[in-house]
């Protein structure tokens, strides 16, 4: 007897909601009301292990978008935000998470986010926060370098940011060609002028910035570090708005700043 099913998808936004909709498949056919006894394993997966079927699923597009509509027409679009930013965390759960927060929301429809007293409803509500939080730092702490013919900003954020702010920088600059690259996850925001955005995954941008010096970047440099009231140097203020986890791809705070 299976005790458990364990999904495997990959580390995408695509490939979770593929999972999820594979899941509520197996619900279905095991009448597990709950889905308490099926899991989504993101990524490379956990090892084997006894007493579970292990399943792995292709990203697929078309599965995905089933989800998405259903989530929106069934829950609303507050609860969908909800659980598009709680998959851009990068807790290894959060896929189990909203899974079993969905087979609540088809129930109880747009109230879902009334029930902070269940233990789904709090996580999917904490992943969305703290992602949110982050995507708000990065709105401030992303620094473009004119390359030419393209701007382009890199980052390493906690969480899969992208997907959540590139519509903010679409909006702020409609009339530039861009690149953001998250490079932690590999992912590449490509913003054509007057153009949707599209994602590339698993590609490098080697450039060599030391090409992206302008005027505008030199000016830059210099009035951060001009503008501090030297006696009144507090490095743990600073700590506190700018953590340092940002600063590698920051150009006040490059080494020859």
């Amino acid at each position: 007897m299976v005790d458990q099913y364990v999904i495997q998808c990959e580390d995408s936004l695509e490939g979770m909601f593929t999972a999820i909709y594979e899941a509520f498949v197996i619900k279905k056919e095991t009448c597990d009301s709950w889905g308490e006894h099926i899991r989504i394993s993101i990524g490379d997966g956990d090892n084997y292990s006894l007493f579970t079927d292990d399943i792995t699923v292709d990203t697929d597009r078309e599965k995905a978008g089933k989800v998405i509509d259903t989530i929106q027409k069934k829950v609303g679009f507050r609860a969908y935000y909800s659980i598009f930013a709680a998959l851009c965390h990068f807790d290894s759960e959060r896929a189990t998470v909203c899974f079993r927060y969905l087979i609540r929301a088809f129930r109880v429809g747009a109230r879902i986010e009334e029930y902070l007293s269940d233990p789904y409803v709090m996580r999917v509500m904490e992943y969305s926060r703290k992602a949110s939080n982050e995507v708000d730092k990065l709105k401030g702490f992303l620094r473009f370098r004119d390359m030419g013919k393209f701007l382009y900003a890199q980052t390493e954020p906690k969480v899969n940011a992208l997907p959540l702010m590139i519509s903010h920088f679409e909006d702020r600059y409609p009339n530039e060609h861009f690149v953001i690259y998250d490079e932690r996850r590999r992912l590449a925001a490509i913003h054509q002028a007057h153009h949707a955005s599209v994602f590339m995954y698993d590609e490098a941008f080697h450039l060599d910035l030391s090409k992206s010096r302008d005027e505008f970047e030199v000016l830059w440099k210099q009035y951060f570090q001009t503008m501090e009231i030297r006696p009144r140097h507090n490095e743990r203020c600073q700590n506190n708005l700018c953590p340092k986890w940002y600063r590698s791809t920051m150009i006040e705070f490059a080494k020859d700043a």
